[in-house]
């Protein structure tokens, strides 16, 4: 199954993120304190966020590509490399199994035609797909390609699609201007399922 991001603007109006107003207790650290002030937000109707969904394999993702849009996914891989990120993303060797790869394909320009797609393969040891459509993806701006491949990656991690009441990069949208690197609600999911 793919999950698909389309290219469509976002309404303007935004919620406010998902925060719990609390006072913490002293005896918590700084990052425990940041990590407790926004909740998870639940997914989009029929989606779940599961481990078994996702690329990675012995808490690691080995990447490898064949994609023209090599600075997109630089920062996708940057930008899910936040501090406390439990998920190493490193590039594939000669002595490792490749667990995913990011690659271009001509998908068409039509309004249903997906900007980019994660999609998923079963098989054991098998290879899961990042893919840009280099007819979505040609003439865009830097934000909105390293928006596709941020939420692209989210997904490769297990993630799902969020609503539009939590600021979110996972948004089955691309906002306008692009959220490029995951969110505090997005961290909270990320930290929830990888705990």
């Amino acid at each position: 199954m793919a999950a698909q991001l389309q290219g469509l603007p976002t309404v303007a109006a935004l919620a406010a993120p998902l925060i719990l107003v609390s006072s913490f207790p002293s005896d918590l650290s700084a990052d425990q304190q940041r990590r407790a002030a926004v909740a998870p937000a639940p997914c989009i109707s029929g989606e779940r966020e599961r481990r078994s969904e996702s690329s990675v394999d012995d808490g690691e993702i080995r990447w490898t590509d064949k994609t023209r849009y090599d600075t997109a996914r630089e920062h996708a891989l940057k930008a899910w490399q936040f501090s406390g990120a439990r998920i190493k993303l490193r590039p594939d060797s000669a002595t490792t199994v490749n667990d995913l790869e990011f690659r271009d394909y001509k998908g068409g320009t039509a309004d249903r035609a997906a900007v980019a797609q994660y999609v998923r393969d079963s098989g054991t040891a098998a290879t899961d797909y990042v893919r840009f459509n280099r007819d979505k993806m040609s003439g865009r701006s830097r934000a909105f390609m390293n928006s596709a491949a941020s939420h692209e990656l989210g997904h490769a991690l297990g993630l799902c699609h969020k609503s539009g009441r939590v600021l979110s990069l996972m948004w089955t949208d691309i906002a306008s201007p692009p959220i490029t690197s995951p969110q505090a609600v997005d961290k909270a999911n990320y930290n929830a399922l990888w705990r």
